[in-house]
């Protein structure tokens, strides 16, 4: 195989989706849910396996419009602002963290960025700004300038290639 052909399959096996295990579902049947489920389903990175549920209303939790429930079936608020692709996939990190990582995998997520907060510390904690990471690497994993979202999660292209295969070792 040629040096470019060679690079070129490396790049393709990197950037290829990952295999998709989470099953979305609908309690009352909405048809938009299929639409989420390919978003899920074109992820970039891992999902964890099982099901979510997902419901069309405001989280019962006045946080947010968006949020994420654990329970032995997750359950995805999704109010009518946040019904986008980004914070589907946040509220998807959720499940992924709850599911998949380990606390070696918080702290190597968190030692990116010089982050030595507690996890689940205060408003723009460390496991909300792995919401926004893990969004941003099922959306774009390769991004060419420094990238600034919710939670003041802010990365350089560096960082994201750190975070996203620490996501992918992970999963």
């Amino acid at each position: 195989m040629g040096y470019v052909a060679a690079i070129v399959a490396v790049a393709t096996l990197w950037l290829a989706p990952a295999a998709n295990a989470l099953r979305l579902v609908s309690p009352t049947g909405d048809p938009s849910v299929a639409r989420m489920q390919r978003w899920v389903d074109s992820s970039a990175m891992p999902t964890p396996g099982g099901s979510a549920y997902v419901v069309l209303t405001s989280c019962p939790v006045p946080v947010s419009d968006g949020c994420i429930v654990h329970a032995a079936v997750p359950t995805i608020y999704l109010g009518s602002m946040v019904r986008d692709r980004a914070t589907l996939l946040h509220e998807v990190a959720h499940a992924f963290d709850a599911a998949d990582l380990t606390d070696a995998d918080r702290e190597a997520f968190s030692a990116i960025f010089g982050d030595t907060r507690a996890w689940d510390a205060g408003p723009n904690a460390p496991k909300e700004r792995f919401a926004e990471a893990y969004s941003l690497c099922a959306r774009h994993p390769v991004i060419r300038a420094t990238y600034t979202a919710a939670y003041t999660y802010r990365v350089t292209p560096a960082q994201h290639r750190r975070v996203c295969a620490m996501i992918r070792h992970a999963g």
